[in-house]
């Protein structure tokens, strides 16, 4: 797959991927550039270590060789990809990668947003490259989820845009949320 930046395409195996360590040993951004013909948008995934070991991804970017490289950094350090969250119905700079990021770490549970789509066609999510036996919506309580202990979330939406609905769902991590 190939993005157009500024006219000539660019590959997504040169597109520079930037790790920050937001809390030391506990929470990661992994930063990208996308974009098509002359809009270059900055996308960013959240990796979050769990309590009990392991890694949840949330809104995943694309799975380039360096992306991954510095995935597996963390999953040395800190265990595997446990649960990869696509937060969005709607969007696609998350979407398009969820798929591929899957694939990329065969054994995470994927969690969606409820009531996903796709435009011009509403195709099943394994046909939009998701896996079937890992998939599932998220539950309307967090704690129905297996990390529910360490997050509390809240859906957003749907709001009906005509073609299908927008849906954002926003995490919190359970003791940072307490602080508030």
């Amino acid at each position: 797959m190939a993005l157009l930046a500024c006219g000539p395409a660019v590959s997504l195996r040169r597109s520079r991927t930037l790790r920050r360590e937001i809390i030391p040993g506990r929470i990661w951004s992994f930063e990208q550039s996308q974009g098509i013909l002359y809009v270059i948008v900055p996308v960013r995934m959240t990796v979050v270590r769990l309590d009990a070991g392991g890694l949840l991804a949330y809104a995943p970017v694309a799975p380039t060789s360096e992306c991954v490289r510095l995935m597996q950094e963390l999953i040395q350090d800190y265990g595997e990809v446990k649960y990869i969250i696509l937060p969005t119905v709607s969007g696609i700079e998350h979407k398009v990668f969820a798929g591929p990021f899957a694939r990329r770490f065969a054994t995470a549970q994927v969690f969606v947003a409820p009531h996903q789509w796709s435009f011009p066609l509403n195709l099943p999510l394994s046909w939009l490259g998701l896996p079937r036996s890992r998939t599932q919506p998220l539950p309307d309580a967090s704690a129905e989820t297996p990390f529910g202990q360490e997050f509390d979330y809240a859906i957003l939406g749907p709001i009906n845009l005509n073609v299908g609905a927008f849906e954002e769902v926003v995490f919190f991590i359970a003791p940072v949320r307490r602080c508030w």
